[in-house]
């Protein structure tokens, strides 16, 4: 990788990848710290996470596709053989501009498939515009809580980016989806110890433990 990583240059990849996603028809939903900041507080461009329900020929054409770039996407046996089994990201890298995007093949039951439909489209850039879809924002916490559970509860990046959520849209969240699929996916504990901060640093305890009066 040469040089410093430029925002409009990921911005630029990013609304490609989106772009070709469309084109090609294949169902997609962005996530990861791109969705926690279109629900919150609004950074500098950063790399993308993307969920894709995807056949395998799906796959192939988007390798081929992204080969044609010519840039790195992993190899569509390592994605059917590794990724996809061990339900780990494959990557897309310009190796030269710093750019990078990690895709996640959803399951077809589970969690995966019910945020595949709750999808929602919003703007990812003004200025030009340019929209995506998305993962509803508890689908976005419910991945974080399960990210930073996974990391052995490590990563500061996850709970930072949920605070932030909590701030702008707390009020506006479904909390019986959240209670129902963080006990499913073993992350009730993080969700309910996050609840609770949020509800008492904007002075309203009543409403604790992620459930409505």
């Amino acid at each position: 990788m040469t040089g410093k990583l430029s925002p409009e240059d990921q911005r630029a990849f990013n609304v490609q990848l989106v772009a070709t996603l469309e084109q090609l028809g294949i169902p997609y939903a962005v996530g990861g710290s791109v969705a926690a900041m279109s629900y919150s507080e609004h950074r500098f461009t950063v790399d993308i996470d993307v969920m894709i329900d995807a056949s395998i020929e799906n796959l192939a054409q988007l390798v081929n596709e992204v080969d044609s770039w010519h840039i790195y996407i992993s190899p569509l046996e390592a994605i059917l053989e590794v990724e996809i089994p061990n339900h780990m990201p494959f990557n897309v890298i310009d190796g030269l501009r710093g750019t990078r995007a990690d895709f996640y093949v959803a399951r077809p039951t589970g969690l995966d498939a019910s945020a595949m439909t709750r999808r929602r489209r919003m703007l990812l850039y003004s200025n030009p515009e340019a929209h995506a879809w998305f993962l509803s924002p508890e689908d976005v916490i419910l991945y974080k809580l399960d990210y930073f559970r996974q990391s052995g509860e490590t990563s500061a990046k996850h709970p930072a980016d949920i605070a932030k959520m909590l701030r702008v849209i707390g009020d506006e969240l479904d909390l019986a989806y959240l209670a129902e699929w963080s006990a499913q996916i073993g992350v009730a504990d993080l969700w309910a110890a996050m609840w609770d901060e949020h509800r008492k640093a904007s002075g309203n305890p009543l409403r604790a433990r992620g459930v409505k009066r």
